[in-house]
């Protein structure tokens, strides 16, 4: 993500009871789960959000989970954010996505910890993997991690170019995690690895826990060198898709 933020997933939603989970999550996101996840309502995150969360805004079908966002009656904007109750440690994690095309309006697919997100194994600082999809030019991808950064210091943004237009259909997207490196997938392809070393280190499973979040939301014009600038001023509504969520703690199968 851009260096001066990060998917600012702050939330009271979550809480120290909830527990870590190694076993297996397979959910074709075509129905609320309430066993496996919560959905945000009634708050926002503040700078550089130009929308805040609402639930109604989370939608399913027989097909897929849709996260729309859209205009409130006084012009504000709302959208929806999907947590998981629980946290995960090392594995793969993925998921089906068509994200949003438009300038100023993200789609993310992430894995979140920090203060106010952390289980008993967590060490309470920022910890967070993310894919995220600009909708000014949804032909490409960006892959980011934070390790043990309150501030927002150290991101490690990657742009990755694609042979198609993501938002034209769905596409399968995974995130590998182990304490030895982190790594991306399209569509079974590996076409991101960061390992990890002494200088620059990972995420460690040994000091924290994710949640797994979704999310899609519109971009403060300060941002719109990065994602492109909302038209807050228009009466579109944008929809992104997701479908077949998986979490298994070992490695990547396809």
């Amino acid at each position: 993500m851009h260096p001066i933020l990060s998917i600012f997933a702050i939330t009271a939603l979550s809480t120290l009871a909830t527990t870590s989970h190694a076993k297996k999550v397979n959910d074709s996101l075509d129905a609320f789960a309430p066993e496996t996840w919560e959905i945000a309502d009634g708050w926002h995150n503040g700078y550089p959000f130009l929308s805040d969360w609402r639930h109604d805004r989370v939608t399913f079908s027989d097909q897929s989970m849709q996260i729309q966002l859209r205009q409130n009656h006084d012009g504000s904007w709302s959208s929806g954010e999907v947590r998981s109750k629980d946290y995960f440690g090392n594995g793969c994690f993925q998921v089906e996505i068509k994200p949003v095309r438009a300038d100023g309006v993200v789609s993310a697919f992430f894995l979140f910890a920090g203060h106010f997100d952390q289980d008993r194994k967590s060490n309470g600082i920022h910890n967070e993997i993310d894919i995220e999809f600009l909708g000014m030019n949804t032909n490409l991808v960006q892959f980011n991690y934070w390790t043990n950064d309150d501030g927002y210091e150290n991101a490690h943004e990657h742009l990755h170019y694609l042979n198609f237009d993501a938002a034209d259909d769905f596409h399968h997207y995974a995130i590998e995690w182990s304490d030895r490196a982190i790594k991306w997938f399209i569509d079974g392809e590996l076409v991101h690895q960061i390992n990890d070393s002494a200088s620059d280190p990972i995420p460690s499973s040994k000091e924290t826990r994710f949640k797994v979040m979704t999310n899609v939301w519109a971009a403060h014009p300060d941002l719109s060198n990065w994602t492109g600038s909302f038209d807050s001023q228009t009466h579109q509504s944008y929809q992104a898709e997701y479908k077949n969520y998986q979490y298994n703690p070992g490695k990547c199968r396809f």
